[in-house]
């Protein structure tokens, strides 16, 4: 497998905005310096495999997410969103399990 420090610069600039961070505040906190983040996420730079697993553990993503490997069939996103639930406070989670239960049964998927 070629790893493309382009798709997972992207992904870590996700990650960054997902959780409302600027480059500055994101790179203090897995500690890096801005313009190597930036550098990082604009694929110029390769990004050695201790900062991917640093930023995955630090924001409770699966590395596989950096790389693009699915598990079992199941896309990025639904990789994502079981990281998300796992985050949840136990108590939430079965609310948040009937929610989205509702909406696949309102919603059904069109093939």
């Amino acid at each position: 497998m070629v790893i493309d420090n382009e798709k997972i610069g992207h992904k870590i600039c996700e990650i960054r905005k997902l959780n409302k961070m600027t480059q500055i505040v994101f790179a203090r906190k897995v500690h890096l310096t801005q313009q190597t983040l930036s550098r990082y996420e604009n694929g110029k730079t390769p990004i050695p495999n201790e900062v991917i697993e640093n930023i995955a553990n630090e924001f409770n993503v699966p590395v596989n997410y950096f790389l693009g490997i699915t598990i079992d069939g199941m896309t990025e996103d639904e990789n994502r969103l079981i990281n998300y639930y796992r985050e949840i406070h136990p108590r939430v989670r079965e609310s948040v399990f009937k929610i989205i239960k509702l909406m696949a049964e309102e919603f059904p998927k069109k093939n």
